[in-house]
């Protein structure tokens, strides 16, 4: 990748001015009473009027400044992507990441920005509500070897070679029930679990020290992109592992296959893989340990099959 230094510095500044304006509207709408749809019958998948908006305002100020980039965002209408193919530039948007959170009135929540070229991850920004003397959050903002910063100051994953018991981790709600640990893990302390309820929360979280690692289950690419390349220019790795790969590996490309064959809006929309983000020594240590429970009744079929075969 060899893109201008200009561009990409362009590119992040507005990321970061984005970020900050989709964290002002959702700040004023936070805690107050706001209507809510669901996309799924049980009523788990909630969007919400601050996530359209917010959504409208980063596609508006993108337009006006990038027209020729494309757009990807989580609340966008699916059934408009047809067969258009992704352009060399998308924007990639998860206006409220922890609508859940939100509506709930737990500021543990994020509006996420990630930037690709075709297809490699070249700039974030990630707003998330945190404690300042001036506003209600702060932006955490990065470009491809320009490093990581939350609101111009320099940012760095945990710096550590062992896990240590004190330190917080984010983990996946269900990650007991769904993961068991290698040899390389087993006696270690992982640290002090949290589940925040938002993916791009927890890896801006892990780009700023506050999570020594995290572990993400099944993101979408809106959910993960702009901490994940906050995660990397932060001096840490993200492990991920591709659809079709069995190894684990450090994050370049999200689709590898775009040179030869660039993918459609509807491919990207789909797009998901399970990420491990900490610094370079822990990443691929915990990613190499990490092992899918097999589930009760599918041990059960194989032992079957496996007693008809010896038959």
């Amino acid at each position: 990748m060899n893109l201008p230094e200009s561009d990409l510095m362009q590119i992040e500044s507005a990321a970061a001015e984005f970020a900050r304006g989709a964290g002002d509207l959702l700040a004023g709408h936070f805690g107050k009473t706001i209507s809510v749809e669901y996309k799924d019958k049980a009523q788990q998948d909630p969007v919400t009027a601050a996530d359209k908006e917010t959504q409208s305002y980063l596609e508006r100020r993108i337009a006006e400044r990038f027209p020729i980039h494309g757009i990807l965002g989580e609340e966008d209408d699916a059934s408009a992507d047809g067969d258009t193919v992704a352009p060399d530039y998308l924007w990639v948007l998860d206006p409220l990441d922890g609508t859940t959170n939100f509506m709930n009135g737990l500021p543990v929540y994020a509006s996420s920005i990630g930037v690709l070229h075709r297809g490699i991850p070249v700039a974030g920004a990630v707003y998330i509500p945190w404690p300042t003397e001036t506003g209600s959050g702060i932006v955490v903002h990065c470009r491809a070897g320009g490093g990581a910063f939350a609101d111009g100051e320099p940012i760095n994953v945990y710096e550590t070679e062992r896990l240590r018991g004190d330190r917080l981790v984010g983990l996946p709600g269900s990650f007991g029930a769904s993961t068991r640990m290698g040899k390389g893990l087993k006696g270690q302390p992982l640290g002090q679990l949290r589940v925040t309820g938002s993916i791009a929360y927890e890896l801006a979280m892990t780009a700023m020290g506050v999570l020594q690692f995290a572990v993400i289950g099944a993101p979408r690419m809106w959910d993960m992109l702009g901490g994940a390349v906050a995660v990397q220019e932060a001096g840490g790795t993200v492990m991920t592992r591709l659809s079709g790969r069995k190894q684990w590996h450090p994050m370049d490309s999200l689709v590898p296959t775009w040179e030869e064959k660039p993918p459609t809006m509807a491919d990207l929309r789909k797009w998901v893989a399970p990420l491990v983000a900490a610094n370079p020594t822990l990443a691929p240590l915990i990613a190499n340990n990490l092992h899918q429970r097999r589930r009760p009744i599918r041990r059960a079929v194989r032992g079957i099959k496996k007693a008809f075969a010896k038959s």
